[in-house]
């Protein structure tokens, strides 16, 4: 939990000075699951995450366009049988937030503390891009942040906000429009807390609120607020707080919430429930092992006194000042842990933890193959999944391989998640997942499935006379330094090679190289351009999607078909691709598979973002060893087999399908490699497709970022780094 010790207005801050301090509602996530068990509404990009300060709400954009984000609690926590139960018509409402990663794409995220009326989702609260009837009763709220958003989203400064700006309303033609003022505006710093301050008088209607610095413990804006009575409908406005709406604009924005809580100064003695979070678990307060110690954080405000009956039976009594209405109860002794408090002559609601002191025993470690060669030659892909295992800590991985050869090698250091680990031989390969306090668990994978090639589609190594035989023909090359469409691929300058001629050696050491790009991004190069060929649809109705390779159907989903005719590509010496926006994820199927085959996918994305960039001399050697990553499929396990007959006729004919969906525009395959199993086979008998390797860094809680954004501990490519 986050603290700020200014005091303003009203009511006291988020540790109430009063005795009598009624907290209504609170979120501190501290005892919470995940975000939808607190009741927000985003979907999967919603996450718990923790620092020094206590657990926290992370919404993680994952460059999507603007995604909202919610949370309801109604005007039934301020009344009492229909009438309010505010004293003196009196309220304070505050939240904290962080920008951990500001927009870079978009800048039209926003805050929001509504009252009566349903938030439109993703969509901006105030400002709509288009004018909509809807628009014209979005003048419910009680505070907003809306950002910098100035014709249609032109790129800005992107922290900064209109914080409570007035709302410029117009109607012409019978059409209502909104805007908000931009012309005072607010920066926050990336990386910082703020806690917004809202005191709320319902009888004068008026909201004083302010934007305080938790690293200052000082305002950076604040001001008053006078709510209308109706909207520009007529409506009536209520003053009471029913929620907060966050917009998070596109671009891999990441917000962090915290300490989400409506009070009021009651008249009465009266003592809240204490929060009872479980903080460390198998270490002591100076880091020292011990699997059974479990430590729980309980908080509770002043004018409180904190009563604690232990998982013992001993009755514990705290007062604020001891521990500044924080305190840690810790115990190697299994049983109930029981908190309430008092104040005067009231006494809260007693919280009930069962605890447990046997050590916890970590989950295994997942091996993915995510790579394929002739013979016994894997990469597995380890993963562990923290989310089940309280407190979600960062989970290690070591790792042993031993070969029937007797050769041996083994992890040197502690690998996370994301960790590949590459084989050459039959051998059987020993997993450890480790955390400090935990019960380690070990798994084995043995590794006896041995391959060969069966048949093969290299579609970056073809010859053009290969190319045209399959029926595209050439049309113009991709040469354009502009960045739009296809000519992306050229531009981004994503695709290229390291001259092993031009080594030379850095200031730390390190030997570096000058980038090659064969596929050139200046146009006046005559030779550094991509040829390009389509499928031919000269004097014809429509194209069979079967007609360029045998044994695979490219693009067959009528669906998805610009003109009748699918939408197939192909880009000398890089690979197959959709040359139209037309549609996402058109399917690649490849047929005429066993059901012990396994089929290897290695594509380019990201125009050429994922692609290798070896050490080499010449262009030739370069094409030669063009690739991207693998998805690696297994024919029982995710084939279709094909069936004769219909309905309850139908029966298997032991030949199988299977479904790999090429992404877009950015996406070229460069290879296909079917291979069977040889011989009689004990081990593997099924994987899941490989996710294509991201670029993401993971905290140590699991929560996913495009790079860290403050000091700490972070996981990169299945390493550990420290960031300063």
């Amino acid at each position: 939990m986050r603290k700020f010790l200014l005091t303003l207005g009203v009511a006291s801050l988020a540790i109430s000075s009063f005795a009598g301090t009624r907290v209504l509602y609170q979120q501190n996530f501290e005892t919470v699951p995940d975000a939808a068990a607190a009741g927000w509404s985003y979907g999967s990009l919603m996450s718990i995450g923790s620092d020094s300060d206590g657990k926290y709400l992370e919404l993680n954009q994952n460059n999507e366009n603007g995604r909202s984000a919610q949370v309801t609690w109604g005007q039934d926590i301020f009344m009492k049988d229909g009438s309010s139960i505010l004293p003196d018509g009196v309220y304070t409402l505050e939240y904290s937030f962080s920008i951990k990663q500001g927009s870079d794409n978009q800048y039209n995220s926003e805050f929001t503390v509504f009252t009566n009326h349903a938030p439109i989702v993703n969509n901006l609260y105030r400002t709509p891009w288009s004018q909509k009837p809807e628009a014209s009763l979005w003048d419910n709220y009680l505070f907003d942040m809306a950002q910098y958003n100035y014709e249609n989203n032109k790129k800005g400064e992107p922290y900064q906000f209109a914080v409570d700006a007035p709302v410029i309303t117009s109607e012409a033609d019978g059409v209502k429009s909104y805007a908000i003022d931009f012309s005072d505006l607010t920066t926050f710093a990336q990386g910082n807390w703020y806690t917004v301050k809202l005191d709320v008088n319902v009888d004068s209607r008026e909201v004083s609120w302010s934007v305080i610095d938790l690293s200052t413990n000082e305002p950076v804006v604040d001001g008053t607020r006078v709510v209308p009575e109706a909207d520009i409908n007529g409506d009536p406005i209520s003053m009471y707080a029913e929620g907060l709406f966050i917009l998070v604009a596109r671009g891999v924005t990441i917000y962090d919430i915290d300490d989400i809580k409506i009070y009021f100064e009651s008249d009465e003695d009266y003592a809240n429930v204490p929060t009872v979070a479980l903080s460390r678990i198998g270490r002591t307060e100076d880091d020292q092992i011990d699997e059974k110690i479990r430590a729980y954080s309980i908080t509770f405000l002043e004018g409180e006194t904190l009563h604690v009956v232990g998982t013992d039976g001993a009755d514990i009594a705290v007062d604020y000042d001891e521990c500044d209405g924080s305190y840690t109860y810790e115990t190697t002794t299994s049983g109930t842990l029981k908190a309430y408090t008092t104040c005067g002559t009231a006494t809260s609601e007693a919280v009930d933890v069962v605890v447990d002191c046997e050590p916890i025993k970590l989950p295994e470690v997942v091996a993915t193959i995510s790579s394929v060669t002739e013979g016994f030659g894997k990469t597995y892909t380890l993963s562990v999944d923290n989310t089940d295992v309280p407190l979600r800590p960062s989970i290690s991985i070591a790792y042993e391989f031993t070969g029937v050869s007797g050769n041996k090698f083994s992890s040197t250091e502690d690998v996370y998640s994301g960790a590949k680990v590459t084989v050459d031989e039959e051998g059987t390969l020993k997993i450890t997942s480790m955390a400090a306090g935990f019960a380690p668990t070990t798994s084995q994978v043995v590794n006896d499935l041995e391959f060969e090639t069966k048949l093969v589609y290299d579609f970056a190594r073809m010859t053009e006379e290969e190319i045209k035989a399959a029926g595209l023909t050439k049309v113009d090359p991709l040469r354009s330094d502009a960045t739009s469409g296809e000519n992306n691929w050229t531009a981004r300058k994503r695709l290229y090679y390291n001259d092993v001629n031009s080594a030379t050696e850095n200031e730390d050491g390190e030997t570096v190289y000058t980038a090659v790009y064969p596929f050139g991004y200046v146009a006046e190069d005559e030779n550094a351009l991509i040829e390009r060929y389509l499928c031919d649809n000269t004097g014809k109705e429509s194209v069979d999607s079967e007609a360029y390779f045998d044994g695979l159907s490219i693009f067959p989903d009528a669906g998805k078909k610009k003109d009748g005719f699918p939408n197939v590509g192909m880009l000398y010496r890089i690979g197959l691709y959709n040359n139209e926006t037309f549609n996402n994820n058109n399917n690649v199927i490849i047929k005429n598979l066993d059901a012990t085959d396994f089929v290897v996918v290695n594509s380019i994305n990201n125009y050429g973002g994922n692609s290798i960039h070896p050490v080499v001399a010449t262009a030739e050697e370069y094409y030669k060893a063009l690739a991207g990553e693998d998805a690696v499929y297994s024919v029982a396990t995710q084939g279709t087999e094909v069936t004769e007959g219909e309905g309850e006729a139908a029966v298997g004919t032991g030949v199988y399908t299977l479904t790999h969906a090429l992404f877009r525009i950015d996406t070229a395959i460069t290879k296909i490699t079917i291979f069977k199993q040889a011989g009689s086979q004990s081990g593997v008998t099924g994987v899941e497709a490989e996710v294509e390797g991201d670029n993401w860094y993971y905290s140590i809680d699991g929560v996913r970022m495009a790079e860290p954004t403050r000091p700490g501990i972070y996981i990169h490519n299945g390493k550990k780094i420290i960031v300063k």
